[in-house]
């Protein structure tokens, strides 16, 4: 029936997201956002300025690829098959020296690098591994994920990076599309590992990604991009402007009220806040937090203009 609120998505008992769905999904987000930024990689100026002060371009692209000191996909699994757990300042140190290990790489060597990545997803993903070490929780930025979901983030911190070094309509519209499929997954995750029930869904006009949670499970979900209705608490916007966002690279409430973004049931997205209040101190995780406080303050101040603003009963004429 027209105008009807569809089901919520509710996940089965020990679901989780991502890493217990059809491997080959997993890898498609992996390989659409690297493969996406190697190709981002051969048209910028390496040497040139990004947007983040005293960092060049290649500052921002080289350490999402694969090299001798940094083999980001190996390592986790290795974490996660002997239970090992790293200080995430580690990941901050390892970064700088990948950086400046790298200052000279070219071009080449940048789309190599990231290729390596692809292909140690891909050799994961395509493994029996995938079905038991992948739902294995492992040491992440926003605290324990299991591992095939920790590799699917990684394509929300190559779609940040990319926006970092290139205008949005510059950008792989397949980075950004992967990077809100890595937002809304590790989302229900956040929202999982607090047991808050909730569905929620990002639609751009290319995708649409949802994610139900229940207990300590959630389902992740790529529905069709020409889904008309949109009833389930979420966000409307180009993809770009929802990493931004969610990333913190932009303040989500001017976001909102310019009308990029448009925010259904805010009230109802605002019950994943618990889910961020005790993410790691860096990353989308605190970015995100920030992100719904602001759409809170901005969904009160449209109730504010909306009064300000009706007619006036006594004027109409």
């Amino acid at each position: 029936m027209a105008g009807r609120r569809p089901s919520f998505l509710r996940p089965e008992a020990g679901s989780r997201g991502l890493a217990t769905a059809d491997p080959v999904e997993a890898l498609a987000i992996v390989r659409a956002a690297y493969s996406g930024v190697a190709e981002l990689a051969r048209t910028v100026n390496l040497d040139g300025y990004s947007r983040i002060p005293g960092h060049t371009r290649r500052d921002m692209l080289v350490p999402l690829g694969d090299w001798e000191e940094h083999t980001f996909f190996a390592g986790l699994v290795e974490d996660a098959r002997f239970g090992r757990s790293h200080d995430l300042d580690d990941d901050g140190a390892r970064n700088r020296m990948i950086v400046a290990a790298h200052t000279d790489a070219t071009a080449d060597d940048l789309v190599l690098a990231l290729e390596r990545t692809i292909e140690r997803a891909e050799a994961f993903l395509a493994s029996a591994e995938a079905e038991t070490v992948g739902r294995m929780f492992s040491s992440s930025p926003v605290g324990p994920l299991p591992v095939t979901s920790i590799i699917v983030a990684s394509a929300f911190e190559a779609a940040v990076h990319a926006l970092d070094v290139a205008a949005p309509e510059n950008v792989p519209a397949q980075v950004l599309d992967a990077g809100v499929a890595a937002l809304v997954d590790t989302t229900g995750a956040l929202a999982a590992r607090h047991r808050i029930s909730t569905t929620f869904a990002v639609r751009t006009p290319s995708v649409t990604w949802a994610a139900g949670s229940h207990g300590d499970s959630w389902t992740t979900a790529h529905l069709h991009p020409q889904e008309s209705r949109f009833d389930w608490p979420g966000v409307r916007g180009h993809a770009a402007d929802v990493i931004e966002a969610a990333s913190g690279r932009a303040n989500p409430a001017q976001l909102v009220l310019s009308r990029k973004l448009r925010v259904h049931d805010i009230p109802a997205l605002l019950t994943l806040l618990p889910a961020l209040e005790d993410v790691p101190g860096m990353g989308g995780g605190t970015a995100a937090k920030a992100a719904l406080r602001a759409l809170g303050q901005t969904g009160r101040l449209f109730g504010q203009l909306s009064r300000l603003t009706a007619p006036d009963p006594d004027r109409a004429g």
